[in-house]
């Protein structure tokens, strides 16, 4: 019984999987998404992103070590047709390296961990052996991880308060806002 539980263990400790990691990072875009609901409907897309690239993965890993990972198909280009359908609407997505990281500061740590993940022998022959996933990897690595020696980028956020109407009844009643944001009569 013990043999059995400690080779579960070894043979565990060096499969590697994404779900764990996706999934804690979908929980910390959750608890972000209803902290701050300036940013809820970002935070849901990419919450959704999450979600996707995370059963993309596992099903991709499961193939891989079941030696059946689908042939990459090529698709004709599409290039100057007209499309019939109607264009969905999607909430685009910034671009820069670690866009994440202004926007929730634990997106950082999780940043880190995706590097930690990537290095582990079993990803990196993974990674290698299917370019599906190093597409899908590449957008978690784009939204995480900031390059060596950059700083991540900033997000300029808009300023809400006072409110306009609150600082031209303010004038009009003869005040000001004191440092602590106490009215005080002029």
């Amino acid at each position: 019984m013990f043999l059995t539980l400690k080779v579960i263990y070894i043979m565990h400790r060096e499969m590697f999987t994404f779900s764990h990691f996706l999934t804690a990072l979908q929980a910390a875009i959750a608890v972000v998404s209803a902290r701050d609901r300036s940013l809820t409907a970002l935070l849901v897309a990419v919450w959704g992103r999450v979600g996707r690239a995370r059963v993309r993965l596992e099903r991709l890993i499961a193939l891989w070590r079941a030696g059946m990972v689908p042939k990459v198909r090529v698709r004709a280009s599409r290039a100057g047709e007209m499309r019939s359908a109607p264009e969905v609407q999607r909430v685009g997505l910034p671009s820069q390296r670690g866009w994440l990281i202004p926007r929730m500061q634990q997106a950082a740590m999780f940043g880190g961990m995706l590097e930690a993940l990537l290095t582990q022998a079993e990803c990196v022959r993974f990674l290698d052996e299917v370019p599906q996933a190093r597409r899908i990897v590449r957008v978690l690595q784009r939204m995480l991880v900031v390059p060596p020696g950059k700083l991540p980028p900033t997000m300029k956020r808009e300023v809400v308060w006072p409110p306009p109407a609150w600082q031209e009844a303010v004038r009009q009643a003869g005040m000001s806002v004191g440092p602590a944001g106490r009215l005080i009569w002029n």
